[in-house]
């Protein structure tokens, strides 16, 4: 986590910032979900935490410079140093103690703001991007994680194709696939599990209901679990005796995602891997039912930059772990997405979620 501390004090010289206060980045810098800001210059890190959170922080960060806040006077602990005031205000304090004039942050309520430069009054500058974009490109030990990630997708996914039968409820279903995760080592799932049958598969973002499957319906399963942290996302669509028509949706996506899987590299443009998959799918009269981009980045958040989008322009690199995701949502017909993750090689990729399921 010092690695990446220190690569932003770089950058902060590069924009000519004093300082630069992480909340939403908070975790990535200091490598516990126990903090609740983190701020950066050029004398190394300060982490901040609630009182509650001060043992967690001390266990898991490296950084060694933790102040905590408390908002109302309670009894401490023999040896416990803590303050008793706001975020804002002991973010003021430290700032203030930093002697920054020109300070930078990635995201914070306008309300916050408002009330730190009460405060301590300086040159605050948004700047959201400036972790983002180091957070596009994965160390090995993340790599290592979001691999753990994808395998307990996997499983979820295997024992989601053996429950899905005739009868079957779509929140059944996701329940005990993640029960299923959970039990293998998944710390919790980073969005709804999505079961969605029938009338339910042609709506991209569906909710798991109380729906009972039947024949003829195509089924979409989109999960993720996380590990240490970061995300997985896949996602399959399972027939139940399949109409024709329907079979042709699951026959052009899963064309559609081979193509973009096999475009991916790095050194090309996001926009060019959107573009083979959307082509795939305008080859078939479909390209009016695909509703959405053809991929994202993934890892402590579910989506990060960049993004499989038409006509982006961003340049791939090696070390990003990104998501491949075709779909196509024909309204009375039914619905079909193939979702995989895959690391960005120089001259390809590697697929971390099996397309054997």
């Amino acid at each position: 986590m010092l690695v990446r501390v220190r690569k932003l004090g770089l950058k902060l010289r590069a924009k000519q910032l004093d300082a630069y206060v992480a909340i939403r980045n908070s975790r990535y810098l200091s490598g516990t979900s126990a903090a609740t800001a983190v701020i950066v210059s050029d004398r190394g890190a300060i982490l901040i935490c609630t009182r509650l959170e001060l043992d967690r922080a001390k266990r898991e960060s490296a950084i060694g410079d933790i102040r905590a806040y408390f908002p109302r006077r309670v009894p401490l602990r023999r040896g416990e140093q803590v303050r008793f005031c706001e975020l804002w205000e002991l973010l003021g304090e430290c700032l203030q103690e930093l002697g920054a004039r020109r300070i930078g942050f990635d995201a914070m309520s306008s309300e916050t703001l408002r009330k730190l430069r009460n405060v301590y009054e300086a040159d605050y500058v948004e700047l959201p991007d400036l972790v983002m974009e180091m957070r596009k490109v994965k160390s090995r030990q993340e790599i290592a994680h979001l691999r753990k990630a994808a395998k307990l997708a996997v499983e979820g996914m295997s024992l989601a194709a053996k429950l899905i039968e005739e009868g079957a409820r779509e929140l059944e279903i996701a329940a005990e696939v993640e029960r299923a995760m959970r039990r293998r080592g998944s710390s919790r799932t980073p969005f709804e599990t999505i079961v969605a049958s029938g009338e339910n598969s042609w709506l991209p973002h569906a909710t798991a209901t109380r729906k009972r499957l039947r024949r003829g319906e195509l089924v979409v399963v989109d999960l993720g679990a996380t590990y240490k942290g970061y995300a997985s996302d896949m996602t399959r669509t399972f027939p139940l005796e399949a109409t024709p028509k329907q079979l042709k949706l699951i026959e052009v996506v899963k064309r559609a995602q081979a193509a973009a899987i096999g475009r991916l590299r790095g050194g090309i443009k996001a926009g060019d891997v959107d573009r083979v998959a959307r082509a795939t799918v305008a080859r078939a009269g479909l390209e009016r039912f695909y509703l959405h981009g053809t991929g994202h980045g993934i890892g402590l958040d579910v989506h990060e930059p960049p993004s499989l989008t038409p006509g982006s322009e961003e340049i791939l690199q090696r070390g990003m772990v990104l998501t491949v995701e075709p779909g196509v949502y024909v309204s009375g017909v039914g619905g079909a997405r193939f979702e995989d993750m895959l690391l960005v090689l120089e001259d390809g990729c590697e697929l971390l979620t099996s397309n054997g399921i």
